[in-house]
């Protein structure tokens, strides 16, 4: 799955501090981010996210509207270059 990622150019190898793998309880590896050492220093959004139901309410009576479904859309995303160190999980 990494190899992957590397040739698709989805991610690339990195030293960043915020690196925080995870261990699985059998002992082996989880490809994923631990945010909660990065979450204790970010400052917070003091804007929310609005309600679901509100945000469908403002849909009543509108004549078009769409919806965007990308597979893994996150990794489509870019991040400013001074932000990386962030986001990299190694």
């Amino acid at each position: 799955m990494i190899e992957g990622m590397v040739k698709d150019g989805v991610i690339e190898p990195s030293s960043s501090p915020w690196c925080s793998p995870v261990k699985k309880k059998d002992g082996s590896m989880r490809f994923c981010v631990d945010y909660r050492r990065l979450n204790d220093v970010t400052r917070k959004d003091s804007y929310p996210l609005p309600r679901i139901d509100d945000t469908l309410d403002m849909l009543t009576g509108v004549k078009w509207f769409s919806t965007l479904d990308l597979k893994s859309g996150y990794w489509q995303v870019e991040i400013d270059p001074k932000d990386k160190e962030k986001f990299s999980t190694g």
